[in-house]
């Protein structure tokens, strides 16, 4: 293969673009940034932009400022292009090459990633492959200098972050076999491992690779995080069927009751075969059955925490409120012992409902304080999970 230059290889890249007007000022590709430069010529973004200082200089290469296509940015880029010079100068390089007997295939630079065909996705390395297929699986932004290595042809934007079409994410998914898919979720799953906020994507990628009891472990320990996350929810509903964790469905079915959907929490308890008490106690509740909810309640009653508030709720419901405060105050000492604090915040509305109830305004009040403060903390990040 002809050892081409860097200048070399900018040049033919930039070559590609002759049919653009230099005076554009909207809807410039990205191929013709710094990045895509640097993209196609296999460089860092600043080895281009000293190569591209160079080539202006001596007239080979000219700039304007244009927004970039696709891009949300409203700041324009500089963008490059070929002068006359520079595009002589190519077509010289071009008829020399040819004529010294260099394949055509070899007279070009290889495509951004965007613009790759399948047959070039496949024939891409194992190691580039695996990233590749990583990048199209990943839901969040990706910036430079998060990966060890590039495959060929990334392109970044003017922030740092990763520019992938979508049409290219689905193509690249096509040309891997169902292992190929497994193990591409599995290098997401561990490139969100240490970052508190990508929780919620480290559990679909665990899922997806089939690493399900780590899925579960995952967002049995992670409540909070997951609260009032609707991709998380659609994953924990999928695990839930997928094995049997009776944990795992209590607490995807608590997530979907406190965000208000009753058929994602059937759905949740239901996906195991069994009816798990004292989430299903409140399901009923929260659907308008109140003795159909105090009966499963009383049933299912067991001292802990969660059983204990479900049943005091199912107590209040029925006007039963002096016993409501009972179980109340036992779910509230549980949470306590157990430094689980999650619901804390439902189990003192409770209590002031059944306080109120019982003429007791003023405790009534300060307990409901106390909940917002308790939500507060929660949604914070300062209370355990």
């Amino acid at each position: 293969m002809y050892d081409f230059s860097v200048r070399q290889l900018i040049s033919l890249h930039l070559a590609k673009f002759g049919y653009l007007d230099p005076g554009i000022e909207f809807g410039a590709p990205i191929e013709i940034t710094q990045d895509g430069v640097a993209a196609a010529a296999g460089i860092t973004r600043a080895h281009a932009c000293t190569v591209l200082l160079r080539m202006e200089k001596s007239g080979e290469v000219t700039i304007g400022l244009s927004r970039i296509k696709g891009s949300n940015c409203r700041v324009r880029r500089k963008v490059y292009f070929l002068t006359t010079l520079g595009k002589e100068r190519v077509d010289r390089l071009l008829s020399d090459l040819e004529a010294s007997g260099v394949p055509a295939s070899e007279l070009s630079t290889p495509p951004t990633v965007n613009r790759m065909s399948t047959d070039m996705m496949r024939g891409l390395s194992q190691k580039d492959r695996d990233t590749m297929g990583m990048l199209c699986v990943l839901r969040h932004n990706v910036a430079r200098g998060d990966l060890e290595s590039d495959p060929p042809g990334l392109l970044y934007d003017g922030k740092g972050a990763l520019v992938l079409k979508d049409e290219v994410r689905r193509r690249f998914l096509e040309t891997g076999s169902e292992e190929e898919r497994r193990r591409w979720h599995s290098l997401a799953a561990d490139m969100c491992l240490d970052d508190d906020a990508l929780v919620s994507e480290r559990l679909h990628h665990l899922r997806m690779a089939g690493r399900r009891k780590e899925a579960a472990r995952l967002a049995v320990g992670n409540v909070r995080r997951l609260t009032g996350d609707g991709d998380a929810m659609d994953d924990l509903i999928d695990l839930c069927r997928e094995i049997d964790d009776e944990g795992l469905r209590t607490m995807a079915a608590t997530l979907a009751l406190r965000s208000g959907d009753m058929r994602r929490a059937r759905e949740a308890l239901e996906s195991g075969g069994g009816q798990f008490g004292p989430v299903m106690s409140e399901v009923l509740l929260a659907e308008g059955d109140s003795k159909g909810a105090l009966d499963m309640a009383l049933r299912s009653y067991s001292g802990d925490a969660m059983s204990a508030l479900a049943l005091g709720k199912a107590m209040n419901a029925a006007g039963r409120h002096e016993e409501a405060l009972v179980y109340l105050t036992t779910s509230r000492r549980r949470m306590m012992e157990s430094g689980s604090l999650f619901r804390m915040d439902e189990e003192m509305e409770a209590e002031a409902e059944a306080d109120e109830a019982l003429g007791r305004k003023e405790r009534a009040s300060a307990l409901r304080k106390a909940a917002e403060a308790a939500r507060r903390t929660r949604l914070k990040g300062r209370c355990c999970p």
